[in-house]
């Protein structure tokens, strides 16, 4: 009974040290949108902050890909190239994404019309955003799922 306490413990505490260890593969955490819900009738910016760690610190590419969540309407797939920043290989750190609404996030997406709504209205648009980045290595990220965003149109 001692031996398998023992082995219990000395497993947890190895399972402990490597919890904090930084991998050559990046990995990336959505941190927050700085305004949800957004209008679309209007040019406005939506700014995107996303955390991301990687040994190297040689990040590369950056892709998004935006799904529409509405139950009436297909759910259309987006994915668009950005350059990352430089962080001078920094192993940590936050990467800011400006987002103009119009062009990146609901362009060719066509407004869902409410039936029967005179005049005519729209049903506001509910989008997930995924992130994922890719280093000079070749290495590929987790895909980070940010807070599904509203976005009134006119």
């Amino acid at each position: 009974m001692k031996r398998l306490f023992v082995f219990c413990v000395l497993t947890l505490a190895i399972a402990a040290c490597n919890k904090d260890k930084v991998e050559s593969t990046p990995h990336l955490k959505f941190k927050s949108f700085n305004k949800n819900p957004l209008v679309d009738t209007i040019d406005q910016q939506l700014r995107a902050t996303v955390e991301f760690t990687d040994q190297e610190g040689d990040l590369d590419s950056l892709f998004i890909t935006r799904q529409r969540l509405n139950k009436r309407g297909p759910a259309y797939f987006n994915v668009f190239y950005d350059f990352v920043p430089q962080y001078g290989n920094q192993p940590k750190g936050e990467i800011q994404l400006n987002l103009d609404i119009k062009r990146e996030v609901t362009f060719n997406l066509n407004p869902i019309n409410i039936p029967g709504s005179v005049p005519l209205r729209h049903e506001p648009d509910t989008i997930l955003l995924r992130f994922y980045v890719k280093d000079k290595a070749g290495h590929t990220s987790d895909t980070a799922a940010a807070t599904p965003l509203y976005v009134i149109r006119g």
